[in-house]
């Protein structure tokens, strides 16, 4: 079982393929890069400081998820955290043609050396997936609803009453937990998600919730660091309000990864253009976000596979 298959390779480098040609058609109908290319041009040096912060918090990102796949797969197959960033960076491939982020992990998988680990891998992977929704909706539902009743002063019985909803959200995870490894689902992924849930205890899946922050906090940090890069002017009360619901919202209606930029741009201006009018600012900001969190992390993963890197 641990032998690395023809087939499998080949399946690997047409995956790579149609990661690169879908890139290559969605860079090619942008047409949009003269206000791309004026924002680099006017940036002083204060934004281009920006601009690496940006970029350097990605592989931090990913070391982020790497530390939680490495967890949920360490009583499966024990690895070092560089070998679970590699098998990250290769998620990212997968994850680019497939709607709903699908070939995240079972292209995580494939990298295995147990390939017999292929069905659980998948089953923990859905853990984290649900750990991070869960981080998602704890810190997006408190901020929606101040996002709702926003205005320039909000008084403190508002963010008392959205701490609380963060401490019984919290509160809720362990029936969550219980009910999701309890349940006979008749969905193949919610079933793998379901044995695996079974086999996680509370305390591990806290863990999981940890990374998971850990991942959404760099996350928030990037959008607003590449929002002011591109221009758009919001307080930071509006930052802390905003962020959140945008990244709840991309959660719950998940797309195809390589067309976020056109749906989550679609988002960004529904939410952010309630506290900016700055519309192609925003555009833009997301445009870059995606080209570093997205394309850039996928173009890694394929460069890491070719070399011979990923075994």
């Amino acid at each position: 079982m641990k032998a690395n298959k023809p087939y499998l390779r080949i399946f690997n480098v047409l995956l790579i393929l149609a990661a690169y040609g879908y890139l290559v058609y969605r860079l090619t109908i942008f047409d949009d890069y003269s206000a791309f290319l004026t924002a680099f041009q006017t940036a002083d040096l204060g934004l281009w400081l920006t601009l690496l912060g940006i970029v350097l918090l990605m592989p931090l990102n990913v070391i982020a998820e790497a530390g939680k796949w490495r967890l949920l797969l360490r009583p499966t197959e024990p690895m070092t955290i560089w070998g679970a960033q590699r098998q990250v960076y290769y998620g990212y491939v997968g994850a680019f043609i497939t709607p709903y982020h699908a070939g995240d992990y079972p292209a995580r998988a494939m990298l295995l050396h147990d390939k017999s680990h292929f069905s659980a891998a998948i089953g923990v992977g859905l853990v984290g997936s649900v750990a991070l929704l869960v981080v998602e909706l704890i810190f997006g539902i408190p901020a929606t609803w101040l996002f709702i009743s926003y205005h320039p002063a909000i008084p403190m019985q508002y963010f008392a009453v959205a701490f609380i909803v963060l401490v019984l959200m919290l509160s809720f995870l362990p029936h969550l937990v219980r009910y999701l490894s309890s349940r006979q689902w008749q969905n193949t992924q919610m079933r793998h998600l379901s044995v695996a849930m079974s086999h996680i205890s509370y305390p591990l899946f806290m863990q999981t919730i940890a990374w998971s922050i850990l991942r959404y906090a760099i996350w928030a940090i990037q959008l607003a660091l590449t929002l002011h890069f591109c221009g758009v002017e919001m307080t930071p009360m509006q930052y802390i309000i905003a962020i959140p619901v945008y990244y709840m919202v991309v959660a719950i209606f998940p797309s195809l990864p390589a067309l976020n930029v056109a749906i989550r741009g679609s988002w960004s201006l529904i939410i952010f253009g309630v506290f900016s009018q700055q519309t192609a600012s925003i555009a833009l900001a997301i445009l870059l976000i995606w080209l570093i969190n997205t394309v850039l992390p996928m173009l890694i993963g394929s460069i890491l596979y070719r070399n011979g890197k990923t075994k």
